[in-house]
């Protein structure tokens, strides 16, 4: 059983679904349509899908701390299913530190291939987890921001905030 919800960022003023299963936080999607969250989650884990918030108010709240600058890493499980060189590139992008940003090539290495900077950069953009696994800390080896699932402005504010926040 998958438990949903919709939580809403006054920071960004934008709303975004979150999910969870038996063993924590498996999918957020920061489009905001409810249509493509669900397809794309049951497109990831085939399992019945239930809205309940109330599942899922300890995860939210975390979230919304993260959105505030009161918040730097998250207390809670996730599940990630992929492939083994996606879960080492999800892990080595758990490692990276509030406030730091990494390269692909670097996010590569550290997932244990350097050479496979291409394929660390699609493993960001099918994050199950974005934001709490923070590939929003990926950018282009010269300086430039790159893309985001949630697009370049939100990246922009989740860098910058970081920024601010860990001086």
């Amino acid at each position: 059983m998958i438990f949903y919800s919709k939580f809403y960022v006054s920071q960004l003023k934008r709303s975004f679904y979150i999910a969870k299963n038996e063993n924590g936080i498996c999918y957020i999607d920061l489009s905001g349509s409810e249509r493509k969250f669900l397809g794309r989650l049951k497109k990831y884990i085939k399992d019945e899908t239930v809205f309940r918030p109330s599942e899922l108010s300890y995860e939210i709240s975390q979230l919304k701390d993260y959105f505030a600058g009161r918040r730097s890493d998250f207390d809670m499980k996730i599940y990630l299913k992929g492939t083994g060189f996606q879960t080492s590139v999800w892990q080595a992008l758990a490692g990276t530190n509030y406030g730091e940003t990494v390269s692909y090539s670097e996010l590569a290495k550290r997932a244990g291939n350097n050479k496979a900077f291409r394929a660390a950069a699609t493993c960001c953009a099918i994050n199950p987890v974005p934001i709490i696994i923070p590939c929003h800390r990926v950018i282009a080896k010269d300086g430039t921001i790159g893309g985001f699932g949630g697009g370049v402005d939100m990246k922009k504010f989740m860098l910058e905030m970081e920024r601010k926040n860990s001086q």
